[in-house]
C-alpha cells in the first residue's frame, strides 16, 4: 500500500510543479541591448555635422548629419537592430541630437544609452 500512496504522492507533486512557471500567453522579455553600441554617433556643434565611427575605430568620418543613416548603411553596412549610442559637447544643439536620434530609431537602429566609456568617451 505504501507503493501506490508514493505513486499518487509524486504524481500529484508533479503535476502541481508542471503548473507553475509562465503561461503560454507571457510575452518573452525583450533582447538585451548590448553593452557597448556597434556604431557611435557625435555631434560636432562647432562644424554643425556629425562624426560617425564604429565603437573599434579610434577616428570617426565627418558627415552632416543629415546622412548619418545612408553613411551607416552603406559605408559601415551596420544592419538594422544594431546599437547606437550618441554623444555631444556641452552646446550641442538638442534639435540636431533628437533628429538623429529619430532617424536611426526610425531605420531599425536601437539607442543603448550605455555609460560612456571605451575609445569615444570624450570625444
Amino acid at each position: 500500500m505504501i507503493g501506490v500512496r508514493a505513486v499518487i504522492a509524486s504524481t500529484t507533486v508533479f503535476t502541481l510543479l508542471s503548473g507553475c512557471g509562465p503561461s503560454a500567453d507571457t510575452p518573452a522579455p525583450p533582447a538585451p541591448i548590448a553593452a557597448r553600441p556597434d556604431v557611435i554617433v557625435t555631434i560636432d556643434s562647432k562644424r554643425h555635422s556629425c562624426v560617425v565611427a564604429l565603437y573599434s575605430e579610434a577616428q570617426g568620418s565627418t558627415i552632416s548629419c543629415e546622412d548619418v543613416i545612408p553613411f551607416v548603411k552603406d559605408e559601415l553596412r551596420l544592419a538594422s537592430g544594431s546599437s547606437y549610442d550618441i554623444r555631444a559637447n556641452s552646446d550641442a544643439d538638442e534639435t540636431v541630437m533628437a533628429g538623429v536620434e529619430s532617424s536611426l530609431t526610425d531605420a531599425g537602429y536601437r539607442f543603448i544609452r550605455g555609460p560612456h566609456t571605451g575609445p569615444h568617451e570624450h570625444r
